[in-house]
């Protein structure tokens, strides 16, 4: 039966369903396995109104991003730390590493990308010292056969990393997604 609970939940998707109509639909021993699934987290209950209504935890995520505009913003504060512009997320699995990891070895055994990031600055800043994002990103990409999303989430970490070196600035169409902002600038400091 709790299969069928949690295959009904899922369906339900970010609207939720009534507790309601789970207990008309499963019975008296719905309650208990609620409480179960709700102890180990696998579900999410909240008063709306007078009804309570019960979601996945992933369909919850979702409901809250739509719905409460602290919960997006903070959700769009932390995609802007680890994605950029127009680059996808991938959710993380628990037990596998998470792509900071895999970007951190990837940077700590590839510092050619650093290298050659750091020569591109160089060679081609505008008159006040900036260079814009997507120049570097079509150099970089071409020579070590990058993806745009994986340059972007490489610079990202990259200028993080060494904030004492870098310094980017606001603006653009694709860049860095900081604090919410597209950052599509970067400079020597």
């Amino acid at each position: 039966m709790i299969e069928k609970i949690l295959h009904r939940l899922a369906s339900a998707g970010s609207d939720g369903i009534k507790k309601a109509e789970l207990k008309r639909k499963f019975g008296a021993r719905c309650d208990a396995i609620l409480q179960n699934l709700l102890d180990k987290g696998d579900i999410f209950v909240e008063k709306k109104g007078n009804a309570y209504f019960v979601w996945t935890k992933d369909n919850y995520v979702v409901h809250l991003s739509k719905n409460d505009p602290k919960v997006k913003l903070v959700l769009n504060m932390v995609k802007g730390i680890n994605r950029v512009d127009k680059a996808h997320g991938h959710i993380h699995n628990p037990g596998q590493p998470t792509a900071n990891t895999l970007l951190q070895n990837f940077v700590a055994s590839n510092p050619a990308f650093k290298i050659e990031f750091d020569k591109c600055l160089r060679e081609s800043p505008t008159s006040i010292g900036w260079t814009p994002f997507s120049q570097i990103r079509k150099r970089i990409c071409e020579s070590q056969k990058l993806s745009p999303e994986k340059f972007y989430t490489l610079a990202a970490d990259l200028v993080e990393r060494h904030r004492e070196n870098y310094e980017i600035s606001s603006g653009g169409e694709e860049g860095i997604v900081t604090r919410g902002l597209i950052h599509g600038f970067v400079r020597n400091v």
